[in-house]
């Protein structure tokens, strides 16, 4: 039987207040027995940057990558230093996929920060990690590039995607720029002051130009009102942030607002569902409830003590929120059906876009006859589309694991905004770079394979373990 050999890579850098130090010191001969009572055969390596430039992270765990490598290491622990494993963290070999195991951390509760979260500690086997090329040594200062590294994943098909069967052959309307008009009719009359569900299945589109980038000093929340019922408004929204939002409102003028993470130009299941009984708002995504804990978004159910706001027979819209707002902009998407399900669970408006007259009307299948009209019709269409799959929200290969995170100054969002400048910049890299692929992976100049940098020296330190000193050069 094959014994696997770790390679423990951790990215240090001597702050010169004694802080990171003490970290390196903790941690090391903490792991050090925590993996030998394990009887994982390993060794650490420590990506020191002894350069004057900004600190590169990615950078020094590549080289210590490198480092592990050549040693004959088969798979690598990617370790931040100020974080140590608590009972049942499992660092064994991840033969099928890259796996995150920093999953819960105690400076956030033991809850999970974030769906996508892949920092921390990460594992992959030597072959995934040069299959994704590495990290991305252009990260400079703090944040984002593990980040960069989870895309990588995902772009080589090694993240854990799952699919919800979709209703197969579909008549869709592209709204472009136009939108529909609900009539007020006696069966949606206060639809939404007792118990009600709203059931769509929608694919947003990507806003490139507005979208919400936390470290932009301009930046601002934009909503793209799916479905809107005016006054002190009730809409269900794709954001900016890239999420499904659901905002109410309590007769105290109380906001109720929930969302949940999810990316443009994939088929969403949304469901809206309200139970005045038990004073809960649910936000449900392909059946699942938004989650804190896992970090999809806010908690759902969401509870409420108060009386929902009444709306009489106001205005509803698809693909339109107020003209007042100047939050709100016009939903350019597609929806396969939009459903109204009343407290009595009888469907009072029911489109699935297989009768549209003259581009004009909207054919209620309900038997309640809220047709519908079209506005601006000449910028919508209507298609034929193969939905088979609905996909979740990309998320990695997990273990999830409780560490302790030494204490540190906060580097992360402090308030609304990054505690380091720097980070504004690697946001920009990630978000309008890699996730639009202008990045090729494959031939990445700041890749693994072609990273410009120098070792100064390797040590042997804490008896066993090794420190490659490194610097960054630009040539």
């Amino acid at each position: 039987m094959l014994e696997h050999y770790l390679g423990v890579c951790i990215p240090y850098r001597d702050t010169g207040d004694g802080v990171r130090k003490k970290h390196l010191d903790t941690l090391v001969p903490y792991l050090t027995k925590f993996l030998n009572d394990r009887n994982i055969k390993h060794k650490i390596f420590i990506g020191h940057q002894v350069d004057d430039k900004l600190f590169n992270r990615s950078g020094t765990k590549n080289a210590a990558f490198l480092a592990a490598k050549e040693e004959g290491c088969d798979y690598v622990a990617f370790h931040d230093v100020d974080m140590l494993p608590e009972d049942g963290a499992d660092y064994s070999y991840p033969k099928d996929n890259p796996v995150h195991i920093a999953t819960y951390l105690s400076q956030w509760d033991y809850n999970l920060r974030d769906v996508e979260y892949f920092g921390g500690v990460v594992l992959f086997t030597i072959e995934q990690f040069e299959k994704v090329n590495g990290y991305h040594a252009n990260y400079w200062g703090w944040g984002m590039e593990d980040d960069d590294l989870f895309w990588r994943c995902h772009l080589k098909g090694m993240t854990n995607d799952r699919y919800l069967k979709g209703p197969g052959v579909t008549s869709i309307l592209n709204l472009g720029y136009s939108y529909v008009k609900i009539p007020s009719s006696r069966s949606l009359h206060n639809f939404n002051s007792r118990n009600f569900e709203i059931e769509m299945l929608v694919k947003p589109q990507h806003d490139y130009d507005n979208q919400y980038l936390i470290g932009d000093d301009n930046h601002k929340h934009l909503q793209y009102p799916i479905f809107c019922r005016r006054g002190w408004d009730h809409t269900i929204s794709y954001t900016n942030a890239r999420a499904i939002s659901n905002t109410m409102w309590s007769w105290k003028n109380d906001i109720l607002y929930s969302w949940a993470k999810r990316y443009p130009n994939e088929w969403t299941l949304v469901n809206v569902k309200v139970d005045d009984r038990k004073k809960h708002i649910r936000l449900q995504i392909n059946g699942e409830d938004s989650d804190t804990r896992h970090g999809t978004g806010t908690e759902s159910p969401l509870e409420y003590f108060t009386p929902l706001k009444r709306y009489g027979g106001s205005d509803m819209f698809l693909g339109k929120g107020d003209d007042n707002n100047e939050y709100h902009k016009t939903f350019n998407g597609s929806l396969a059906y939009f459903k109204i399900i009343n407290h009595r669970d009888e469907v009072v408006l029911d489109y699935d876009f297989e009768t549209v007259k003259d581009y004009k009307f909207i054919i209620d299948k309900s038997g309640y006859e809220n047709h519908d009209q079209l506005w601006n019709g000449n910028t919508a269409s209507i298609t034929q589309e193969v939905i088979d799959k609905i996909p979740f929200t990309v998320v990695p290969h997990r273990r999830f694991s409780r560490f302790k995170c030494l204490p540190h100054e906060d580097e992360g969002i402090v308030g609304d905004t990054f505690a380091k400048d720097t980070t504004q910049v690697n946001e920009r890299l990630y978000r309008l770079e890699m996730q639009e692929n202008k990045i090729d992976i494959d031939n990445d100049q700041y890749g693994v394979k072609n990273m410009k940098y120098k070792i100064d020296n390797i040590e042997e330190v804490y008896k066993n373990h090794k420190m490659i000193n490194v610097r960054f050069v630009d040539e």
